[in-house]
Order: structure tokens, then sequence, then C-alpha cells
């Protein structure tokens, strides 16, 4: 660890949830615990987790009304939140991105590690998916956004993948190799023992309840189904789901 550069920062896209990406964090605050932890937006009330970070620094766009609850209303000004960082005091940036926080700007002397959760969703993979459930008006945000994405994929200096799909992805998309690294598990929690549940025979869905999770799909293929389904999570789509979700689903 001697050859580890010492002053290390973190970037990630938005703190203002809890997911897989946000354990992510955690694990690298635990190498890194001087490390601060760059954001566009930050809310501490639904990001708890991280008062734990030294320093959580928002952007400017923190300022703008609603932002750090409802970043989506914001796509287009969101690259320019990362761009206006200053990294040049750090030896090494990591970036932890599904997004726009691998667009921060540094310094030839600063090492730009990218650890890329996937490209951006809603421009590349999910792309049909989020621009149908948008006004066609919004045409010229997403070439914009999706010219500036590709453009930023070459600002790391080096990539690593949480998986071999999002590897390829990264091939596909940017046109860069990435090194595969897997997420951390909590081997700990998984080694415990608990008592069987009382309902058995039933399918488990947990995630969190947004669109691109597809958590309305599951809903409506089992209320056609009539089998028996258990879903936990929340997210945005948790009252809709309720009200759809017939006897067989039940949501923890």
């Amino acid at each position: 660890m001697a050859d580890i550069p010492k002053r290390i920062a973190l970037v990630y896209d938005r703190v203002n949830k809890w997911g897989g990406a946000e354990r992510v964090l955690l694990a690298l605050h635990e190498l890194f615990p001087q490390a601060p932890l760059y954001t566009a937006v930050y809310n501490p009330q639904s990001a708890g987790w991280a008062r734990v970070f030294p320093a959580v620094i928002p952007s400017w766009l923190q300022h703008a009304p609603g932002a750090s609850t409802r970043h989506e209303l914001y796509p287009w000004l969101t690259p320019l939140a990362f761009e206006s960082f200053d990294f040049k005091e750090y030896d090494a940036v990591i970036s932890i991105s599904s997004a726009d926080a691998k667009g921060i700007l540094t310094q030839p002397g600063t090492f730009h590690l990218c650890y890329c959760l996937t490209p951006t969703r809603y421009l590349w993979s999910h792309a049909h998916l989020y621009q149908s459930q948008v006004s066609d008006l919004a045409s010229p945000i997403f070439s914009y956004l999706k010219q500036w994405d590709k453009i930023a994929s070459h600002r790391p200096d080096a990539y690593v993948a949480i998986s071999k799909t999002v590897q390829e992805r990264i091939t596909n998309y940017y046109g860069l190799p990435s090194t595969v690294v897997y997420p951390p598990v909590d081997v700990q929690a998984l080694a415990k023992t608990y008592d069987p549940p009382v309902q058995r025979d039933y399918f488990l869905w947990v995630g969190r309840l947004v669109a691109y999770k597809r958590a309305q799909l599951i809903v409506e293929t089992f209320n056609d189904l009539q089998l028996p389904l258990v879903i936990i999570g929340l997210g945005d789509l948790a009252d809709k789901l309720k009200q759809m979700a017939r006897a067989n689903i039940h949501l923890l």
C-alpha cells in the first residue's frame, strides 16, 4: 500500500439515497478514511450514511430549487456542476459513477480512476425506456447529454467495471478498455443464520421501486399469473405499485 497516493478524493453522482452504489462508497471510505466525498447534490436527511466522511462537498447545483431531492429536474446542468470542481490539490481521484461524475476535470498530475457502475443508463443501455416516458421536446437535451457523455467518458485515466456486463457496455458505448472488480460483499452478514420465513413458496423481488428497475412490469406480470410475490423496496413508484398489486402480491 506504500505506493498508493496520499491525497485522494472520492466523487459520486449524487448523495441523496441508499443502495448498492452507496455500499461501495462506504467500502472505499474504509480504504481511504481521510478522502472527502464530492458530489453534485447532497441531502443529509435521506443520506445519513454519508456522515462518516470527513467532508461531503456538493456543487453549486445544491442551491437550485429542489435539486437535492429531485436532481433529475436538472440533467443539463449536472455536467457543468461536475466540471466546476477543482482537484489540483489531490494526487488521485476515484469517481464512482453511473452518470456524470466521471466527467470531472483533473490536472495532468492527478490520476483519475473511474469505478463504473454502468455507462449512463438513460443515454445508452436504457435510452429507449427513458425517452419513451418524456415528451419529444426533450430530444435536444438527450442529444446534448449523449454528446457530452461521450466526451466525458475519455477523461478518466482508467476504468474499473463492476461486472462483465458493464465491461461490455464500456467497450460498446465508449470504446474503452476496463478491468472487472466486483463490488464488496458483507460476508459476515451472509454467514448468519436466520429463522425460516413463515410464508413459503413465493417469488421474491428486492430493489428500489423506480422506473428503470422495471418493478411495474413485475407487478403487472404477477397480477396476470396470480402467483405469490413479495416485493421489498422503496422508491417513487411505491404508492402506484400498491394500488396496482392484487391480493397475491405483498409489498414490504
